[in-house]
Order: structure tokens, then sequence, then C-alpha cells
């Protein structure tokens, strides 16, 4: 078998007004009245020279050539098999973010729009928009034409009426924060949206840009009201075909979709029929379905399936970045985790190196801060201020805070009477029990006990949620260091702050970020900020990931996108190898 080949071509870097390659006019008709009145944020269309180019603007998966034949050309039909972990309890993009939500979404759901692999942003639903000198209004210009699975047109109102819904229904969801600087949203024309904001703000795009942003369809909600989640319309190049619950999701070709974004080559709809969604927890069950033949696609985060996939001639490893961190996240309202010093005890009783060599096969780096190294904002000399792997230190914080260790090595608090035992809430998707488990050794030879409750991911974000808990290893995947202000600001306890930390300082700072334009100044407020959330401990950061995909040799052209999104428009099946 022909291995393929991994491929990178430049992007287009967005910064001000672009015109469509070959031509000197406007990419979009600007509002009346509106003309230079602000600068331009539309992106251009790419020249007729990127366009040749075999590759996408991502790794994109490409058949060898041989030379005993020409490679096979693109057929339309076939289905690809994609291995989820967790089934979400949702598919509506307006509610409390669901494990899982964020990997179907994109293929349902198209975003005003889209944010490239460099961070610049790309014409999406969005043909072009400006933005005022002093970043309080942003104008959309849509482009013409654009259908919702059920054949209603996709315009301005539609936009208005999905983020006016986030707002209203979205209380948990990590799109209402980014919202907050918004005053209000108006549909100019059937093609034209208007956001005045509050203040200025940084996040806008990024938040604009993400899977739960995607415009739904205002009949549909209308029409199947609280059971929207289970039948999402929007305008995506794939449409709900059939949810079988504890199974799997199957969604069908959209054969009307035409508005892509320029990244792709195929401006059509997808050349596969169907892209089946498997419902598969166990991480050993996915690897046997793909040698199987019976899973084309999976996240591969164990280190018996990077060994057994590395070999497999059948699978193309592509590495994607999620912009990921996994920490242990204290619940500091409930002690003895509103004590810091028993937080930093607990932190400086585990080896992060050892978790990422043990759990990931080595596949991460051990993290010291809320942000990961791939985000702005992230400072490498901060791991000087973080705890270090001592448990010597470990002892002496738990002392500090009033504890004293038995004769079997146990923590008894002098105070209270109470023992010292941890129970750390996770799912169940891998590799969060073996971090687990591995955590529970390393806490054992300071003589903490340690439990662990592993539910699936939807039991545990509701109990997260709840605050029904005092340990939770957890991840995030986010594409902007406003994610501190999504999880720690003291503004989304109950809702995304799951840790239900507030630090008034910590606060100010992040609010500051989120409406600095100035990129330095703004990631300067981040490094400001991380310093004190270092210090106060609510989580202990573990590691960031290297995430893995492992795509079947017979799926031709599948693109790999910002924060690990599988792009399927060109993606065909070729015969077996």
């Amino acid at each position: 078998m022909k291995r393929w080949l991994l491929c990178l071509v430049c992007v287009v870097h967005l910064i001000s007004a672009c015109t469509p390659a070959g031509t000197g006019a406007p990419l979009s008709t600007e509002p009346a009245g509106a003309k230079d009145a602000y600068p331009s944020a539309a992106a251009a269309e790419p020249t007729a020279e990127q366009t040749a180019a075999p590759a996408s603007a991502y790794p994109a998966t490409e058949p060898a050539p041989s030379p005993e034949a020409a490679p096979a050309s693109p057929q339309k039909g076939g289905k690809i098999v994609r291995a989820i972990s967790t089934e979400p309890s949702t598919l509506d993009p307006n509610g409390g973010a669901a494990s899982g939500q964020n990997v179907l979404l994109p293929y349902l759901l198209d975003t005003l729009v889209y944010r490239d692999l460099d961070n610049s942003y790309k014409p999406y639903l969005a043909e072009s928009w400006k933005v005022a000198p002093n970043g309080m209004t942003y104008i959309f210009n849509l482009k013409p034409g654009i259908l919702f699975h059920d054949g209603t047109p996709l315009n301005a109102a539609a936009v208005v009426f999905t983020y006016t819904r986030a707002v209203q229904e979205g209380s948990k969801s990590a799109l209402v924060s980014a919202l907050s600087s918004v005053e209000k949203i108006e549909a100019v024309s059937d093609t034209q949206v208007v956001f005045t904001l509050k203040r200025p703000s940084t996040t806008l795009l990024s938040a604009l840009s993400n899977a739960y942003a995607g415009i739904i369809s205002p009949a549909a909600v209308e029409k199947l009201g609280d059971k929207f989640g289970l039948s999402p319309v929007g305008s995506g190049p794939f449409m709900m075909k059939e949810w079988k619950p504890g199974e799997s999701i199957t969604l069908a070709r959209f054969d009307s979709y035409a508005w892509p974004p320029a990244v792709v080559k195929n401006t059509g709809a997808p050349l596969i029929d169907e892209l089946v969604f498997k419902i598969v927890p166990d991480a050993t069950a996915v690897l046997t379905g793909f040698q199987a033949g019976e899973i084309d696609m999976l996240f591969v985060n164990q280190p018996a399936q990077f060994k057994a996939l590395g070999k497999d001639k059948n699978a193309t490893l592509v590495e994607a970045n999620l912009h990921s961190l996994i920490y242990l996240g204290f619940n500091v309202a409930k002690p003895p985790f509103d004590n810091v010093d028993v937080r930093n005890a607990i932190a400086a009783a585990i080896n992060k190196e050892e978790i990422v060599k043990l759990a990931v096969g080595g596949k991460g780096t051990a993290a010291f801060s809320p942000l990961p190294p791939t985000l702005p904002g992230f400072d490498a000399s901060l791991a000087d201020l973080a705890p270090k792997f001592d448990l010597t230190t470990a002892a002496e914080l738990l002392k500090k805070a009033g504890y004293e260790q038995q004769a079997d090595q146990s923590w008894k608090n002098t105070a209270s009477g109470e023992m010292l035992i941890l129970e750390i809430l996770t799912s169940t998707r891998p590799p969060n029990e073996t971090i687990a488990t591995i955590v529970q050794d390393q806490l054992s030879k300071l003589g903490v006990a340690v439990t662990i409750k592993a539910l699936d991911s939807n039991a545990v974000t509701e109990l997260g949620n709840k605050g029904d808990y005092k340990v939770m290893l957890w991840r995030y995947d986010w594409n902007d260091p406003d994610v501190l202000n999504m999880y720690l600001s003291s503004s989304r306890i109950g809702k995304t702050n799951r840790s239900n930390y507030s630090n008034p300082a910590v606060d100010e700072l992040l609010s500051k970020a989120g409406a600095t334009m100035d990129e330095g100044k703004r990631n300067g407020l981040y490094v400001d900020a991380q310093k004190l959330i270092i210090a106060d401990q609510p989580w202990v950061p573990l590691y960031s990931p290297i995430d893995t995909i492992a795509i079947r040799s017979t799926i031709k052209d599948v693109v790999i996108g910002p924060m690990g999104r599988v792009l399927l428009n060109d993606a065909w099946v070729g015969p077996k190898e």
C-alpha cells in the first residue's frame, strides 16, 4: 500500500481589505453610506496559482504516485465512518456545551467566518465584513442564495435569531461569554448584519468562528421546539439522517451545498454520500474496529493505539493542534480545597512528566500554566512560579494547612479531625481513567488516599455545572486565550467556571485583555493574569496533548483544519489498496 503524503501550502493572512484574485473589485458590496467608513476585514479568494496546487491550506491526505498506475480520480459515493468516544446529549449549539458536539456541529452548521490555521479569518457565510476604527461596530455581508437543509433561506434575520437565542438559552455555553460585549445585533437587509458592541472586543471574530456559533434555521426551531437538538437544521455540507442512541449518528450529503470556506477545492456538495459517527467508548474496541475495516477515522490517544496504527499500512497518522490542556480542577468553594496550601500540596505531589509518558506514550508536553504553549499569552518563564514535583514540599504544605501525618502515612486535619481523601471525578473518555489512576498512585506516595469516580462525559458535565464534586480531571480545547475568562472569571461561576474560583484582580485583567486591541499589550495582560492564577492554583495543569487522527488509506483528500477539525468537502472513497 502506498502511504499518503501530507502537504502544506501557504494561506493568505488576513489583516485588511482584500479583493478576489484576478480582479480589482472589492470582495463585497459596501453598505450604503459606509464607503471608506471602516477598514475592510474581508479575505481574498485564493489565486489561480493557489487553487491549482494539489494540496489544501492544511495537512491533507494525498495518494502517493504509483510507478505502476496513475492515481485513481475522485469519485462520488460511499461513506466514511468515524469513531467518537462520547455520545453528545444534544446537537443544539445554543444549549450548554456537551462532549462530542464540537466534532459534529461543523458538518451540520456553518459559521459567519472561518478561522484559519494561521489564526487569520476567512469568509464563510459572510463574504466580507468591516470593523469600525473604534472597534465598536462590525458589519457582515452574507453570501446570497444560502439555504438551510429545510429549504428556507439563511439570511440576516436568521443570524440575529441564532445569536439572540444563544444569549437567551445558552447560559452554560462558552459562546454566551464571548457575546457579552455585544449590545445589539440588527438585520439591515436580507444579506447584511450589524453588530454593535458595548466595548471593543478582541474575541468576537474568534467566537463567531467557533462550532457553537453555527447559524440555525428559525423555522426548524419553531417546528421542532425542544427536540431541535436531536435533529438540528443548519446550512452545513451534511444534514441529519438518523440518530440511533448509544450506537451511531448518521449524516447525509446536502446536495444543495455551494458555500464552503475557500480553504477547500470543492465548491459544491461533498462527494461522499454519508458520514457516520460510531459511538465507541472503549479505546481497544475502536482500534479493533479500525483493523477490521469497520471504522475509517479516529482520534488516537492511547499508547497501544499509537504502536499498532504506526505499523498499520492501512493507516495514516496526522497530528492536529486543538490548543488543549488536561488539568485537575479543584472546587475551591468546598473544603479542604478552599485552602490554597492544600491545593499547592497536591500540585507538588504530581509528577506530570510521568503522566505524559505512561498515559499517552510521551505524546504531550508537561504543563505549568493554564494556557497551552500554542496559544498567545503563553509565557515559558511562568514555569518558575508553578509548584515543582517535590514530595517533601508537599508534606510541608499540608502541615502548614493544619494537617498531621498519621502512623499509616495518612493525613488528618488537626482542627476538624477529618482525613484528607480525594475523589477525582472524570469521564470514561480515554485516557482520563488512566491519568486518574496514575495520579492516584502518585498521591499515595504522599499518603493521600484517592478514589476515582468515572462517568460518561455528559454526567460529569452535569455534576461539574452543579458544583457537585471536589476534584475534577478535565480537558478544554479552545483557540483563544480568552478561555481563561470563560473558565476562571467570577462572572462565569455556576456556568462554565466549575471551580467556583474568584479573584477580582484576575477578573479585571481578563476583562481588560478582552477589550485591548494591541496584541502585545493583550498578551501581557494574560501573562499577568496567569501569574495570579498559578499562585492561587485552582487548577493543576497536567499536560498539553499532541492530538493525532488516524485515517484509512482508502479515504482520499481529507483536510485537517484548525482545532483538529476534519474537513470532508474534498474527501472521497478510493478502491482498496
